[in-house]
């Protein structure tokens, strides 16, 4: 049986790389036998309560792994909260923990994003890709693309725009992921590992922008299509130009990066005084008389 005193503080097993079928291994494990005293009487004490701290603490002392994540998920406002509720931080950490030793792959990437954020744990890139790296090997799709964020940006060395651009491309086949779908998009923008092409881009925006399921998820393809069809040059790539279209995609990404800056995203600030400058952009253009006069 594996010996839990090995398992590292973010709940990765420290032989993971070696052993990608422990959850055998770990089948007898327990609450009691993976947290210390410490730990569980205090998960113990919070379950007593009848607040979303206790809704946790009982999944965890329950050994419902499978349900923890999705709970965590579907509150996307749980980690500003958390800042203000130290209780329901540590349970979230502690659930998280023994979920990824428990080998629950959207426990490792919800854990991996915290400490490639730095929230409610510090912020540690080379955890955050091997969280990552595991959550990929359980099938977690956006893994693969946030592995694809670690080459991308250079977090754990330089820059690697070829494994990037390889893990989006993954993403986006397998599953039409809708954030994999915008990343190829910036890359044939950006002429990163393949040629420029913004009229590709254009088109996987576009797909990327169906593919999404949410008003936070559209925020990002929208804006950049906003982008490419408020400008007049890009017609010699065969994008349109529309500047009414524009305003309302400007208008949807607004409305999705307000929600992820109220959620603790606050580096999509700048984002967001872009979108509201486009928007200033298109409605100077569409009160031009002018402009409704054009065939």
């Amino acid at each position: 049986m594996r010996d839990y005193n090995r398992i590292s503080a973010d709940g990765l097993p420290e032989d993971i790389r070696s052993d990608r079928h422990y959850r055998d291994s770990i089948k007898e494990m327990t609450p009691k036998s993976f947290f210390d005293d410490e730990e569980y009487a205090f998960l113990a004490m919070i379950a007593q309560a009848d607040d979303e701290a206790a809704f946790l603490a009982r999944l965890i002392l329950r050994n419902e792994v499978a349900e923890l994540e999705p709970a965590l998920e579907d509150d996307d406002s749980i980690i500003p909260r958390c800042y203000e509720n130290e209780d329901l931080a540590r349970v979230v950490v502690l659930g998280l923990r023994f979920g990824v030793a428990y080998g629950d792959g959207a426990c490792a990437n919800y854990l991996g994003a915290l400490h490639y954020l730095g929230n409610l744990v510090p912020q540690d890139y080379e955890r955050a890709r091997e969280l990552y790296e595991l959550a990929e090997s359980r099938g977690v799709p956006q893994a693969i693309v946030n592995v694809g964020y670690i080459y991308e940006y250079g977090r754990c060395g330089e820059p690697d725009h070829l494994r990037a651009y390889m893990q989006y491309a993954k993403a986006a086949a397998l599953f039409d992921h809708f954030e994999a779908l915008y990343k190829l998009g910036d890359m044939y923008l950006r002429a990163r590992v393949v040629p420029r092409d913004p009229h590709t881009a254009y088109v996987l925006y576009e797909r990327s922008l169906r593919e999404a399921h949410s008003i936070v998820a559209k925020a990002q393809p929208a804006f950049r299509i906003a982008e490419l069809i408020s400008d007049r040059a890009n017609a010699e790539w065969n994008i349109p130009y529309d500047p009414l279209g524009a305003l309302s995609l400007y208008q949807m990404a607004e409305q999705g990066l307000r929600i992820d800056i109220a959620h603790g995203q606050v580096y999509y600030r700048k984002r967001l005084q872009e979108a509201m400058r486009g928007q200033e952009r298109m409605r100077a253009i569409l009160d031009d008389p002018e402009f409704w006069r054009q065939p």
